[in-house]
């Protein structure tokens, strides 16, 4: 548009008698007073839309700031609240499969309390991660059958079979983060326990060759979870599986199990650690 302003200006043309000077400085200076105001109307227009379109990028990019921002803070939440319920879980499983009546009884009663306030902030609320969750209401009230069904195991001191029951809490919770992509490195520690288990069932069994069958998918879950961290609990729980694994190819049946239960406490140091 600014590049026609030319065509709208016509100098004086030569009259038959001869050109008046006057009358063309005149009119040279006037249309060169107007060009300038007609180019510095569109030099500003174009700062104007220049203004409006950096404006416009800048409120888009902090709507997707405050976006993201919203959504680490809703995660960071949702899992602070979680970990209220998974610490003392993880806790009550590892009390009972040591043993220990006292702490299982404490860290029970931690995690039915926590476990109730969990359930009653998020009966009907859904933050941002788990509002596509179709399964979460029904995966917290197995979790809840779950917890409130060893009660009497608890207390009695039958541990054993509470460990047991408590057990079936893991597979929900892990579906429940890998559904929602939360805490990979927690899920992929569950996710090798399990191949964990059947290796160190061997082991304490003095199988070696069930501990060879067992290794590569222990192996293989092990590496997941080394390919997200490798601090050195989990450098340990390396060394250990394979130390396991050695012994079981040299035929050194008698040094499994206590190889197993190192491989076995490492994870453990592991496992309560995580987030």
């Amino acid at each position: 548009m600014c590049n026609d302003i030319f065509s709208r200006f016509e100098f004086p043309r030569q009259y038959s008698g001869g050109i008046n000077i006057k009358r063309v400085i005149k009119a040279i200076f006037i249309t060169a007073i107007l060009v300038a105001v007609a180019f510095s109307g569109c030099a500003e227009k174009q700062a104007t839309e220049n203004s409006v379109q950096q404006n416009e990028s800048n409120l888009k990019q902090a709507d997707q700031n405050a976006d993201l921002g919203l959504k680490a803070t809703n995660a960071s939440l949702f899992l602070q609240d979680f970990n209220q319920v998974n610490d003392p879980y993880k806790k009550t499983l590892f009390a009972t499969g040591q043993g220990q009546r006292n702490e299982s009884i404490k860290y029970y009663e931690n995690l039915t309390e926590s476990l109730m306030a969990f359930e009653e902030k998020y009966k009907d609320y859904r933050p941002q991660e788990i509002k596509s969750d179709t399964q979460f209401s029904g995966d917290m009230s197995n979790v809840s059958a779950i917890i409130s069904g060893v009660k009497e195991e608890i207390y009695t001191g039958n541990l054993t079979e509470a460990h047991k029951v408590l057990e079936g809490v893991r597979p929900i919770f892990q579906g429940m983060l890998t559904r929602n992509n939360l805490l990979p490195l927690s899920v992929a520690l569950v996710d090798f326990h399990d191949a964990m288990e059947i290796v160190l069932d061997a082991a304490n069994k003095k199988d070696a060759a069930g501990v060879m069958e067992a290794y590569p998918k222990a192996d293989e879950r092990l590496k997941a979870v080394e390919s997200i961290n490798d601090e050195s609990g989990i450098k340990a729980i390396r060394v250990n599986l394979d130390a396991v694994m050695n012994l079981a190819k040299e035929n050194k049946t008698g040094e499994l199990p206590a190889k197993a239960g190192d491989l076995k406490a490492s994870y453990v140091i592991v496992y309560l650690a995580s987030s």
